[in-house]
């Protein structure tokens, strides 16, 4: 069960993470979202952020991307964590400063149009002809929102790696930020756990289970 401790979450009573999540309410823009441990680590023995998360941290990011319009990620992520085509809502874009795209099951199967934004030319096309690949001539996000807004792309949830979330933040792009913590306790104070990518973040809602905190942040 989650306790609602702060700001939105308590406002809105959430109990569980469908109630959480809904307290987020819709957004316009980036929102990112990531797991940490009790350590900071955004990934586990294995590389992957699937060996620190748990239940509700995979139901929190399911129900995110039910209200995105595009997912962003990082080739390197969508490649360990072996990242899916999606069949319908939201979209997917994949960054790679290196034009490597291969053995990403989304690039390779996906039926819908998917986003490659490559830093280089691609040393192996994707034969997939629903992939467009977007050229990068600048920094990661220059004329990005540009972008997405030309597409109709208006929710905007960011799944990259901390490399290129840190260069999202830099281009000043990022709105809103969920961080989910776990194996902390649930008594901690918040002010323990700052955000991992802004410092100057406004935490504006604070949800707790046993073991996992949930936190929602402006920038």
């Amino acid at each position: 069960m989650i306790q609602a401790t702060f700001g939105l979450a308590q406002a809105a009573n959430a109990q569980d993470v469908a109630s959480l999540a809904s307290s987020y309410g819709s957004w316009v823009g980036v929102r990112s979202n990531h797991v940490l441990d009790s350590n900071g680590r955004f990934s586990g023995v294995d590389g992957s952020s699937r060996s620190i998360s748990n239940k509700e941290d995979r139901e929190l990011l399911i129900a995110l991307r039910k209200n995105a319009d595009l997912i962003v990620v990082d080739a390197a992520t969508a490649r360990l964590e072996q990242y899916r085509a999606p069949t319908s809502k939201p979209a997917l874009a994949i960054f790679s400063s290196s034009g490597d795209f291969t053995n990403i099951p989304a690039v390779e199967a996906s039926q819908l149009p998917i986003y490659l934004f490559s830093g280089k030319s691609l040393p192996n096309h994707p034969t997939n002809p629903n992939a467009t690949i977007v050229p990068l001539t600048h920094a990661p996000f220059e004329g990005f929102l540009e972008w997405a807004k030309s597409h109709s792309f208006d929710a905007i949830l960011l799944e990259a790696g901390p490399t290129l979330t840190t260069k999202a933040f830099a281009a000043g792009i990022v709105r809103q930020s969920a961080i989910t913590r776990t194996g902390v306790s649930s008594k901690i104070d918040p002010k323990l756990l700052p955000n991992p990518f802004d410092p100057k973040a406004k935490l504006i809602s604070l949800a707790v289970s046993s073991t996992t905190s949930f936190s929602l942040w402006s920038h």
